[in-house]
Formats: structure tokens, C-alpha cells, sequence
């Protein structure tokens, strides 16, 4: 009996998208950058966004409108991103879930064995302390 995966590979008319293939390795991706900087004074943003923009950020400025933005109550929120393809290691990531997943195995196994334990522990001292209790009711 033919299952429905070796049907997909020997069928000619489905297109290579459609068929499963090996897995990539290293797939692109996109790492992403965030500053969020605040300047007091006009002077500052400026060189602010410069001093951003020379290292490849693009630079948004939010500034306040109306009488009060000049002067000492001047201030300049400065939002900055930077995108970048890098490719990632997708054995590596696989590889690093799966440690983390023997780890909190491991934590859940201790925790569990040492709660057992406590409780044992705790009901033979309760055991402990009431023989006295029992012995005392069947002389009675």
C-alpha cells in the first residue's frame, strides 16, 4: 500500500515546490536594530542623527511643535533601525531547542524527585512523632 508522501514523489505532474527536498542548512534572515535616543537641544539632534546615521541606522526625529519646543523645554525623541541580512545556522538552532528541552527535563525530573521526597520525609516525621500516640492508645 502506497502512503501519501511516496505518492507525492512519484507523481510527475506535481512541481518541485510542491515536493518535499533536503533542508537548507543556512536560510537568510533579517536582523533588526532598534535605538531610541532623546536630545534636549536642537544642536544635540543633530549631531545625534549624524552620529546614527554614519553608522547606518535610518533615523526618524520626533519633535514637539508649537511655542514651547524651542528654548529649555526643547525636547527631540530620536528613533533609529538598522536591518541586516545574516544567515542562520538552522542545525544550530535545532541543536540549541534541543539542549533546552534536556534541560528542563532534567529540572522537571528534580523537582518532582525532590517534592516526593519532602513529602516522604515529612510523613515518616509525622509517623515519628505520633508513636508515642499509638503506643500510649493500645495500652489503653
Amino acid at each position: 500500500m502506497w502512503t501519501k508522501k511516496e505518492l507525492q514523489t512519484q507523481d510527475p505532474s506535481a512541481s518541485p515546490s510542491d515536493q518535499p527536498g533536503p533542508r537548507q542548512r543556512f536560510v537568510p534572515e533579517e536582523r533588526i536594530e532598534v535605538v531610541r535616543k532623546v536630545a534636549n537641544s536642537k544642536e544635540e539632534c543633530r549631531q545625534l542623527k549624524a552620529e546614527l546615521e554614519g553608522q547606518g541606522f535610518t533615523v526618524m526625529v520626533r519633535e514637539p511643535t508649537g511655542l514651547d519646543a524651542e528654548g529649555e523645554y526643547y525636547v527631540a525623541t530620536l528613533f533609529a533601525e538598522k536591518r541586516e541580512p545574516v544567515m542562520v545556522d538552522t542545525w544550530a538552532v535545532e541543536g540549541e531547542k534541543l539542549a533546552r528541552k534536556k534541560r528542563d527535563r532534567k529540572i522537571d525530573i528534580t523537582a518532582k524527585l525532590g517534592f516526593w521526597i519532602v513529602v516522604g520525609l515529612a510523613l515518616l516525621g509525622v509517623l515519628f512523632l505520633c508513636g508515642p500516640l499509638i503506643r500510649a492508645c493500645r495500652a489503653l
